[in-house]
């Protein structure tokens, strides 16, 4: 079973109504870089663009894979055991997606939270992802 890392980020420009998510998949090393994307998705909170870039890693990793997701998103750390209401509705459809998702790839999914903005090299760079992302977009 191959093991992965898993980066992941979300934020939003309230002057342009667009979220932005931003994920980066590490070897279990910690170190070798796998994969990095990050997209804009209009319309959407930062929270929603998180668990978003959740569910896109998730489809970026092989079938069977077992991968630590860290996340400075307490919420998403959770797990999706918890997705929190939005708006007075929950995000129960990414919920389903990312069971649906785990279920069919037969992943072995763990989360970790991490504070924001601690100067962790791999979150940061996730940050900036998203930065960039709402840049181009603006």
């Amino acid at each position: 079973m191959k093991e992965y890392i898993v980066y992941t980020d979300g934020g939003y420009s309230t002057s342009d109504n667009v979220g932005a998510g931003a994920y980066i998949i590490l070897r279990a090393d910690g170190e070798t870089l796998v994969r990095q994307n990050a997209f804009v998705i209009r319309y959407q909170t930062s929270q929603r663009a998180e668990l978003i870039a959740i569910l896109r890693a998730l489809e970026d990793l092989p079938d069977g894979a077992r991968a630590l997701i860290i996340t400075d998103n307490r919420n998403a750390a959770n797990g999706f055991g918890h997705v929190p209401k939005r708006k007075g509705k929950p995000d129960i459809d990414l919920l389903l997606e990312y069971k649906r998702i785990v279920r069919y790839r037969k992943l072995n999914i763990e989360f970790q939270w991490i504070k924001s903005h601690g100067g962790h090299k791999w979150n940061e760079l996730c940050d900036g992802l998203c930065t960039e992302a709402l840049a181009e977009a603006s």
